[in-house]
């Protein structure tokens, strides 16, 4: 075994993962540094579920479903709408989501004025931020899922760079984004090697470099070996 090949071929392979050890290590540190909870932008809003006193309804949910036959899932909610929280029908069937007024069941359609105030209620910072309130219809942003659309975007402009994404139909929150979140899903993407859709963890480029890691460490062990071997003794001539 030539020691002089096992030197070229660790010295080709430090070049090819050397970088990507690097980026491995300093994303890896990212991920494990922030707490998911934060990650996941939990101190961003607040619940603002009550309970509702069902007995003051004058429309029980039975008008609501002889009035949409073909609802596969009725659940009365609190909403703020116009301003002021009133209890509503979110009613589910295979043709959409639809809101009704829970006294009236006449149906609510939210607009911008609504969803910025929601935004409000949930926000949890300085209630003197300003926000920007925009519509999703299609081509999602790469930070949400296209399932979720349609929705209401409401951008902060805060330190964290706080995005809250609402239902267009219920007005519910169904996600939050901030800065830290932003890069933690860069260095994920870079962790697993799954530059498109950031999701799969079996990458043809990460079992490469895992395989490339692994004959890197290979030849640095036989690089040991061969630098620590006994050495047989000449004979001196006589």
């Amino acid at each position: 075994m030539n020691p002089r090949k096992w030197r070229v071929w660790h010295r080709w392979l430090s070049l090819i993962v050397g970088l990507q050890l690097v980026v491995w290590s300093i994303s890896g540190a990212y991920m494990v540094y922030f707490d998911l909870s934060f990650i996941h932008g939990n101190h961003l809003v607040k619940e603002l579920e009550q309970p509702i006193a069902k007995k003051t309804l004058n429309s029980p949910i039975s008008w609501v479903l002889e009035q949409n036959p073909e609802a596969t899932s009725v659940r009365l909610i609190q909403q703020w709408i116009d301003g002021s929280l009133q209890p509503v029908y979110s009613v589910e069937s295979k043709a959409g989501t639809q809101l009704l007024m829970a006294e009236s069941l006449e149906p609510i359609e939210l607009d911008r004025m609504d969803i910025g105030y929601i935004a409000r209620q949930h926000y949890t910072g300085d209630e003197n931020t300003k926000a920007q309130v925009s519509f999703i219809e299609d081509k999602a942003p790469g930070e949400l899922n296209p399932a979720l659309l349609p929705v209401w975007r409401v951008d902060f402009n805060d330190m964290a760079g706080a995005t809250l994404y609402f239902s267009a139909a219920t007005g519910e929150l169904v996600t939050k984004r901030h800065d830290f979140w932003r890069m933690f899903d860069f260095f994920w993407m870079l962790h697993i090697m799954d530059y498109q859709d950031r999701v799969d963890i079996e990458t043809w480029w990460l079992k490469a470099f895992s395989i490339a890691n692994g004959l890197f460490l290979i030849s640095g062990i036989a690089l040991l070996y061969f630098h620590y071997r006994p050495r047989k003794k000449r004979r001196r001539s006589v």
